[in-house]
């Protein structure tokens, strides 16, 4: 059966990650999830937030939305590194004073919450003068599904 990722994210709200399948079962149990999804992630093992969840059930995600048209369903690049929506970077790049090295970006972003996949990505950028220079410099990692 394949699953929604906002279905998967809306009966995991207020997951304390880590957490194991058996943990995010009960969670999603609780919080409205249907008998098929809590059996798929009963058997999950410990993830360390949401990403960790969808890729796990990622052979399990894309199945159509309620009410929605195959026709209107964005298309996102799929992508082996990781993948950041533009949105999120700027989130956590939040009181950047340009110009800045890679090396200053990835603190900041540390300091800002970011995770180990996108403060290691801002590593390898240069010198920018700006933000637009940053998501010139990261492209290959922007578009990949949202929360991914």
């Amino acid at each position: 059966m394949a699953f929604q990722v906002t279905e998967v994210q809306r009966v995991l709200k207020g997951a304390d990650y880590p957490m194991d399948g058996k943990a995010l079962a009960a969670l999603a149990s609780k919080n409205g999830a249907g008998e098929d999804l809590v059996d798929a992630l009963k058997g999950i093992g410990e993830v360390d937030g949401p990403n960790g969840v969808m890729k796990q059930l990622k052979g399990g995600l894309g199945g159509s939305t309620p009410g929605g048209n195959k026709a209107d369903q964005r298309e996102y690049k799929d992508v082996e590194q990781p993948a950041f929506q533009v949105n999120e970077v700027q989130k956590y790049l939040k009181g950047a004073d340009y110009p800045m090295d890679g090396k200053a970006l990835a603190a900041l972003a540390s300091e800002n919450g970011a995770g180990d996949d996108l403060t290691g990505a801002l590593e390898a950028v240069g010198r920018v003068n700006g933000p637009n220079e940053v998501m010139k410099q990261l492209k290959e990692h922007l578009g990949g599904r949202p929360g991914a």
